[in-house]
């Protein structure tokens, strides 16, 4: 099974859910992968919990869950795996409190505070779904069918020239969608044509047509694209007041239309954003004091 070969692949990282063994029935007619038990929040659900709760994320809880997501996605691409399929339904949270009355509650485990939340900066993230997932690279790959408001333009545009940069766009969409606080997905839409227009019409259209590949894709793929917003409106949608200028540099970075100019987790990660600077004194002082301080 690809799953399995996969996930065994991503045995050790620790920002992925553990794979433990492949189980074929007795008829011998199905097969079950045996993983470690993570929980039954994902971060869809936990966004939309935020949301209920009134509680939006700050840029620098964004910060600390982009980090552990951008880390196991370079983990996971350093063993030569695409995921194919990241999205917030595909990311667990470890929190410890989610089981409580099954499991008996282990040392150091996350604790709820008095309202039954848990203490955000203590969940770990883990990347699970890997059932699209390949492993291997070349110039060609197989075309990827399913696609979702978090497949990367290449991919709506049912290209089959693509690369680890996939899964950066989507960690981009995440990214995205925290900061919004809507709890949704900023490129929602009922047809890949819907997705696509949302796509387009906030990173707009220059990214993709400077993109080598582009003179590769068939006409009619070509002609879905919107004859209007060529240029990104990304900074529009998030404005300095919501998102530092250092944020923004990863957030366009990820969410670059062209492929080839789009940040790879390793090159995510060496950005100013992720500093360990930043996350401490800068947030310390805005949280306690109120200072304002220059964007980085």
């Amino acid at each position: 099974m690809r799953e399995a070969m996969c996930l065994g692949s991503c045995r050790g990282i620790p920002s992925t859910v553990q794979y433990r063994a492949t189980c074929v029935a007795a008829c011998q007619r199905d097969s079950f992968i045996v993983m470690d038990y993570v929980g039954r929040l994902n971060l869809r659900g936990y966004m939309q919990r935020r949301v209920r709760l009134r509680r939006p994320f700050s840029e620098d809880e964004v910060c600390r869950i982009m980090k552990q997501l951008v880390e196991g996605v370079k983990a996971v691409h350093g063993v030569g795996v695409l995921h194919l399929d990241i999205k917030p339904e595909n990311v667990l949270l470890d929190d410890g409190t989610e089981d409580r009355k099954q499991k008996p509650k282990k040392k150091g485990a996350v604790e709820a505070d008095v309202g039954g939340e848990v203490k955000d900066d203590r969940i770990v993230y883990k990347i699970g779904g890997f059932g699209m997932s390949t492993k291997g690279r070349g110039k060609r790959q197989p075309e990827v069918i399913i696609l979702t408001p978090y497949s990367a333009p290449e991919l709506l545009l049912h290209s089959r020239e693509y690369d680890d940069r996939v899964d950066t766009w989507g960690l981009g969409c995440i990214m995205a969608d925290l900061l919004s606080g809507t709890g949704a997905s900023m490129f929602d839409g009922e047809s890949d044509i819907e997705i696509m227009a949302k796509v387009f019409g906030i990173v707009g259209t220059e990214g993709i047509k400077e993109w080598s590949g582009y003179s590769g894709l068939a006409a009619d793929q070509k002609s879905k694209l919107p004859g209007k917003g060529g240029v990104s409106r990304l900074r529009h949608k998030f404005p300095s007041r919501k998102l530092s200028s250092a944020g923004f540099e990863v957030l366009s970075g990820l969410l670059e239309s062209n492929p080839e100019k789009r940040l790879t987790a390793a090159e995510a990660l060496k950005k100013p954003w992720f500093g360990k600077q930043r996350r401490g004194f800068a947030g310390f002082f805005k949280s306690c004091v109120g200072g304002v301080l220059p964007e980085t």
